[in-house]
């Protein structure tokens, strides 16, 4: 997967720009605050549909237009031809964004979900091991979705109905009276959906395993093995996790949750898991739920146990170990995108090189030869190993000019 071109109107602090990016290293430099990070926010768009900085789309639109535009050209590995994708954000909040694929509408954005391919590392990344599940969730559903619809489509379900069982369990605490058939309903259709999202991420989990194993040796130079488990209230319980959780409700949810060991034997989505223990455990304790007015079990409190010889990396990895974890995660999302969905994605890095030391920038760089790389930094001097494969992009308050 190659991004050949793209075009900014009125996005961010871009007036006009349009880019032409090569099939290696393509470096975004300039001082901060310049709009470095808005041009990887918008490739990145075309991957995943949203902002990767949580920005609502009108917040994206030049200030004091009327819309944003984001046009971009782009090619699969071994195609003859490109595809033209664009999108049309409008700053009027009746209006509905507008989505092009070769110049035809689509019905939305989830429609453009694996047109283009892209795996995101910046800085927040780095805390992948350290930080709570929230973020490794996110990280889950984002490698997922751009590999399978399915996912994707399960996921929207559940998450739309987790909102309307958290507002129902709301409006009981304050007094009103739901028939229990209401909450038997909910569960049986969140348990239907929560064990297809549950067998998509196992399966995915232990696919990155495999790889993240491989990297991380070639990190280290094999005097460390990682391990990743899969937490989730879709396995019969085994084990107290509680001990991971970073709030009361997380703490709640995850004293039954069990450990699904990977398996190096699994297709993506093709384990097969019963949607009984979710379907119990949403009908379980609904009187503590409507007290705590939240939904405390269910595939919305997975997590990831990360391990380091054995030993749970959260807790007894070194800062910098937890920081080659993380890497190695994010190296292995890239390498199963190809694997698992049959493209090379182009890979984004925004500012995380100045983050790592000599020896993890090169190694990211060395891993990454084959891919086409789009990065933001205010070093280009980082890139002069890299040679005639680099080519520079200078921006300036918005304007990008090719050196």
């Amino acid at each position: 997967m190659k991004c050949k071109q793209i075009e900014f109107t009125n996005f961010r602090n871009m007036d006009t720009a349009d880019i032409c990016f090569s099939d290696g290293i393509n470096v975004l430099w300039g001082k901060n605050a310049q709009g470095k990070s808005n041009i990887l926010e918008g490739v990145y768009y075309f991957a995943r549909g949203r902002s990767f900085r949580g920005a609502k789309d009108r917040e994206m639109i030049r200030f004091g237009e009327d819309f944003s535009k984001l046009r971009m050209e782009c090619i699969r590995d071994g195609a003859t031809f490109g595809t033209d994708l664009e999108i049309i954000l409008p700053a009027d909040p009746k209006e509905r964004k507008k989505v092009f694929r070769n110049e035809a509408p689509v019905s939305g954005i989830s429609e453009l979900i694996g047109s283009f391919r892209a795996v995101l590392f910046c800085p927040a990344h780095l805390s992948l091991v350290s930080g709570g599940p929230v973020g490794r969730r996110t990280f889950l559903d984002i490698a997922i979705s751009q590999l399978s619809r399915e996912y994707m489509a399960n996921l929207s379900k559940y998450n739309r109905l987790l909102t309307q069982r958290t507002a129902a369990l709301k409006s009981a605490a304050a007094g009103e009276r739901f028939a229990p058939a209401l909450w038997e309903t909910f569960a049986e259709q969140m348990a239907e959906c929560g064990s297809k999202i549950a067998a998509f991420r196992y399966s995915y989990i232990s696919m990155m395993s495999v790889e993240m194993e491989q990297l991380f040796s070639d990190m280290t130079g094999g005097s460390e093995k990682p391990a990743l488990t899969y937490v989730t209230h879709a396995a019969k319980p085994e084990t107290d996790t509680s001990a991971d959780m970073d709030d009361a409700q997380d703490a709640e949810g995850a004293k039954d949750r069990g450990e699904m060991e990977t398996s190096d034997t699994v297709e993506l989505g093709k384990a097969e898991l019963s949607p009984e223990p979710l379907y119990t455990g949403l009908l379980d304790n609904l009187d503590k739920e409507i007290k705590y007015g939240a939904t405390l079990k269910g595939i919305h409190k997975d997590d990831i146990r990360i391990r380091l010889n054995g030993k749970d990396a959260k807790i007894y990895a070194s800062q910098g170990q937890m920081r080659s974890l993380a890497l190695s995660m994010k190296l292995s999302e890239g390498s199963l995108a190809y694997t698992a969905g049959g493209e090379k994605p182009v890979i984004l890095l925004d500012d995380v090189l100045s983050e790592l030391d000599s020896h993890r920038q090169s190694f990211v760089l060395g891993s990454l030869a084959d891919r086409q790389i789009i990065v933001t930094s205010c070093e280009p001097s980082l890139f002069e190993s890299a040679g005639d494969n680099v080519c520079l992009f200078r921006v300036d308050n918005g304007n990008v000019e090719k050196m």
